[in-house]
Parts: C-alpha cells; structure tokens; sequence
C-alpha cells in the first residue's frame, strides 16, 4: 500500500505542464520568500527511499531542526536511531546503534542529509535552476529544483510549498533513487535552542575524520 502511494504520488508530481501565470506567480513569491526570509524552522517528517525499480528500501521518521545559515539538525528516531548535525562549520553523523561518529567539513558533506540543501538564505534562483510542476488535485503547489553546482549526490529536489512553507520533498539522486519526504506540524521563524546545533562525541564513541 505504501509503495503504491508513493508510485501514484510521484507519477502525478513528474507530469509536468503549463500553470497560470496567477499560479505560478502566488506559488513562486511562496518560494522565494521559503529561502529569503524564513531564519528558522522545526518538524517532525517521515521519509521513504525507493529505488530505481520502485521498491521501498527504507522507512524512517524523527524530528529536524534548521537555523539559517548553514545549520541544522537531523534526527531519526525509528526504525534505528541516529543524527545529523550541522553547526556551521562540520557535519557530525552519529549512529547510536554502533556507538559510532563520523565528522565532515561542511564544505564536503552538505548532502549528509536532505534538508542540507535548504540551509543557504539567499535567493533560490542563486542555487538552483526552477521549474513549475502541475500536480492536479494536490493542495500543494509543486517546483523542480535542480542544483546549478553538481556538488551533491542529489540531481533533482522537488517542493510542494503551502502557506508555511515546504511541505513534501522528493529528491532524486545520481543513484536512480528517491527520497520522498513529508514534513508534519512545521513551524517556522520560532525560538530554537542553540544547544540543538552543537555536538559532542559521547565518552567512547569511535570517532572517524577530523573536525575542521
């Protein structure tokens, strides 16, 4: 039922057209204010990789953190627990089962997580390439958006913007795979703790590379 979902879901977001321009004006401003005026937001998500032959290969969920520029937090909660953590300068993947980090400059693993992408406030036509989706009978309005820098395993990332911003995502990668991901009860431009986007190696956790 799951990957039938999300078959039927992406077929739709892929049909590609022409919008009004009314459409394509309200949902575009929506975008452009996502990336130039939102400093912070938090929400719960769950995520779903497919791959290339349409079948799920992993379910995860958890919470994510984003503090404009360059920061955030990536936390995954089931099926297996592990984090994210952008804090400026490195990324600090922590995987709680293996009592394992690993450590990135920033500059090399913006890709660690999906949202890693969203990280830059400026314009959007400054990162990305845009183009307007048609997706009948989603509330959402839909925008391609493909990195002008071929820095990322990600190819493609597509948004479905509301009101208070992204609501879906599907990333596309240079695998053949998707990442479809839904954000629930986002809030954005709110009071995040500072300690969210810091980390400390746990006392005997086995730490691979070098923080910058």
């Amino acid at each position: 039922m799951m990957k039938t979902t999300f078959t039927k879901t992406l077929a739709v977001l892929l049909a590609t057209g022409l919008m009004s321009s009314s459409a394509w004006a309200s949902g575009r401003e929506k975008l452009d204010d996502f990336f130039t005026k939102i400093d912070t937001m938090q929400s719960a998500f769950t995520q779903q990789v497919i791959d290339e032959k349409g079948a799920v290969r992993q379910s995860s969920s958890g919470n994510v953190f984003l503090s404009r520029p360059g920061k955030f937090r990536w936390e995954y909660a089931a099926p297996d627990k592990h984090e994210i953590v952008a804090d400026g300068k490195n990324v600090w993947i922590y995987d709680v089962e293996l009592d394992q980090v690993t450590v990135k400059p920033m500059t090399q693993a913006l890709s660690s997580a999906p949202v890693g992408m969203l990280t830059q406030k400026q314009a959007v036509d400054k990162q990305f390439n845009v183009q307007e989706m048609e997706a009948e009978g989603s509330t959402l309005e839909w925008f391609r958006l493909t990195p002008k820098k071929q820095d990322s395993d990600f190819t493609s990332m597509d948004l479905g913007i509301s009101a208070t911003g992204v609501e879906e995502m599907i990333l596309g990668d240079k695998f053949g795979q998707q990442t479809y991901i839904k954000f629930q009860g986002l809030r954005t431009d709110i009071d995040i703790d500072k300690s969210r986007f810091s980390f400390t190696p746990p006392k005997g956790a086995d730490v691979i590379g070098k923080a910058s």
